[in-house]
């Protein structure tokens, strides 16, 4: 007699609530493969792809996860705080000159 084979799943995986639902710093940090201090700092400095807390919980950011749903894919890499290096357009001082630079007589007046 031959085993059975085992059963195929039909139910699709219960759908988190409560608190299941909800991210906090640690539970973020470990998703995003980061420190806890690195979320703090972000949440500091306000980087526009990680959303503002839903709540607070005992005194800490929670977030529900369909808040933080492709995170994953709107993360910026790098330092997200830093500024990109300002650089002024070119003014006329600095474009480079060949040749004389004509000299204009002044003209007299009549």
């Amino acid at each position: 007699m031959l085993p059975e084979p085992p059963p195929t799943p039909t139910a699709a995986p219960p759908v988190p609530h409560g608190l299941d639902d909800l991210y906090d710093i640690a539970r973020l940090a470990d998703r995003l493969g980061v420190e806890h201090a690195t979320i703090r700092v972000w949440l500091s400095r306000k980087v526009p792809w990680l959303p503002q807390p839903d709540g607070r919980l005992n005194g800490g950011a929670v977030w529900r996860a369909t808040t933080l749903e492709g995170i994953e894919m709107r993360r910026e890499r790098g330092r997200p705080g830093r500024k990109p290096k300002f650089v002024p357009p070119p003014s006329a001082a600095d474009v480079p000159r060949t040749g004389m630079i004509p000299v204009v007589p002044a003209r007299e007046s009549v």
